[in-house]
């Protein structure tokens, strides 16, 4: 079958050149706000990842320092403890550590970071 012939359409009219420099036009203003709203969409989310990643990083770092300072807080509490029970007979240990328990202390109600 012979391809067919294009034809101007529109019925002869010699309005069909201005509405397809319309069409192209308002097409191409359109193309082109779209795309800088992809540009501006993917920029910001490659600013939401990065932020991201920093505040990983940052809680990673404080959960280790976090970890360390309840590490050495316990061998603390193991060492008075140790030094406590020692000084005291056997039968009285449990009496001692009650009374230390139910005693407020100077610093009770400090955070470990001063706040």
């Amino acid at each position: 079958m012979p391809a067919r012939k294009k034809t101007g359409g529109g019925g002869g009219s010699g309005n069909t050149s201005d509405a397809s420099k319309y069409d192209d036009d308002a097409y191409r203003e359109k193309r082109q706000r779209n795309n800088d709203a992809v540009k501006k969409t993917r920029q910001k989310s490659k600013e939401t990842a990065t932020e991201r990643k920093r505040n990983v990083e940052r809680l990673k770092n404080e959960n280790i320092k976090l970890e360390a300072s309840i590490k050495e807080v316990k061998e603390h509490v193991e060492t008075l403890k140790s030094l406590l029970l020692n000084n005291v007979q056997k039968k009285d240990h449990e009496i001692v550590l009650q009374r230390i328990l139910n005693e407020a202390t100077d610093d009770e109600g400090d955070s470990l970071d001063g706040t």
